[in-house]
């Protein structure tokens, strides 16, 4: 039995193998793969046309070869431009490649250290795992590099059970640019990346304005509150029931009232007691931004083990950045 299953095995491999050796692409290959090694020749591929510039070529599908393929993508007309290298990418690199007469053999991948070179850099400080709801499970990370702005979008978290997620990218302002951006931690900044769902699936960097945020969505972990008081001039333009209706309005937090409070008044709270007008008019201070960053993993069930982990982060390429066992 055992020789037949055997058998059987090795004749199931026999496309794969024989795709290898003739150089042609014959799997589908997508975003989070590592080790892999036709991901090592799409890179390698990728190279020759000018898009992959990465030093080695880790068979690692993560940020900057999703980027790559991209661009790739991009500029041979194919359609949509999201990074999975299927059935279309794949013909057509395939006859670039038949074209271009490159060889079929697979390079070679340079050995390296598993240690990441942002290990000690960026650091695990805290984890909180022993909840059943993902929604109550985080890890913290800071940027203790003195001067390194580091990107930690395309990181992975791994947990004892060989499951990963991968952090995602966001907002530095959030509200205010069409698509999400790499998360980039300045020295000092920290992000606190939760494995459950926030429903509006936003990631961005706190400022003073984002506590308005918590006004129309729930937030775990919640929001700090940290918008400038803004209080109309006491002056005769306003009456006195605006001022008392502005002066009674917690900070983050929208005027609602059924009273009438006159056009000049009203034309003041729209301006000014929400989200964009906090933005408007604070934008400027040195003090706006935050250093800390919200990012959700959007799981809908726990990823760390109550009892005992061991997590592992990991960069762009798979080597470890930090470890944190609990």
């Amino acid at each position: 039995m055992r020789r037949v299953i055997t058998f059987a095995f090795l004749f199931s491999l026999f496309p794969f193998f024989a795709g290898a050796a003739s150089g042609d692409f014959t799997r589908d290959l997508y975003f989070g793969m590592r080790g892999d090694a036709d991901v090592v020749r799409m890179q390698e591929f990728l190279r020759t046309q000018g898009y992959f510039s990465y030093p080695q070529s880790t068979g690692n599908y993560f940020g900057v070869t999703l980027t790559a393929v991209r661009q790739w993508q991009k500029a041979n007309g194919l359609s949509p431009v999201g990074g999975f290298f299927g059935p279309q990418s794949r013909a057509v690199a395939n006859r670039m490649r038949v074209s271009s007469g490159q060889s079929a053999a697979p390079p070679v991948v340079a050995a390296s250290s598993d240690a990441s070179p942002f290990k000690g850099k960026i650091v695990i400080t805290s984890l909180s795992g022993s909840s059943a709801s993902a929604g109550s499970e985080y890890v913290e990370i800071e940027n203790r590099s003195p001067q390194e702005r580091i990107m930690i979008t395309g990181f992975r978290i791994d947990n004892a059970a060989s499951e990963s997620v991968i952090i995602p990218k966001g907002y530095d302002l959030p509200g205010f640019a069409p698509v999400a951006d790499p998360i980039v931690l300045e020295p000092g900044d920290r992000a606190t990346i939760t494995m459950g769902t926030q429903e509006r699936q936003i990631n961005f960097r706190e400022n003073m304005c984002t506590g308005y945020f918590d006004e129309v969505s729930n937030f775990s972990p919640s929001l700090s509150h940290s918008c400038p008081r803004i209080e109309p001039s006491r002056s005769v333009t306003y009456t006195d029931q605006c001022i008392r209706a502005i002066e009674s309005v917690g900070t983050c937090r929208m005027l609602h009232t059924d009273q009438f409070i006159g056009p000049s008044c009203q034309a003041f709270v729209d301006a000014h007691l929400n989200y964009a007008g906090c933005v408007a008019d604070s934008r400027g201070r040195a003090d706006f931004y935050s250093r800390h960053w919200l990012i959700w993993m959007q799981r809908d069930r726990d990823f760390f083990r109550d009892l005992v982990e061991h997590a592992t982060l990991r960069d762009q390429q798979g080597k470890v950045v930090a470890e944190y066992n609990y």
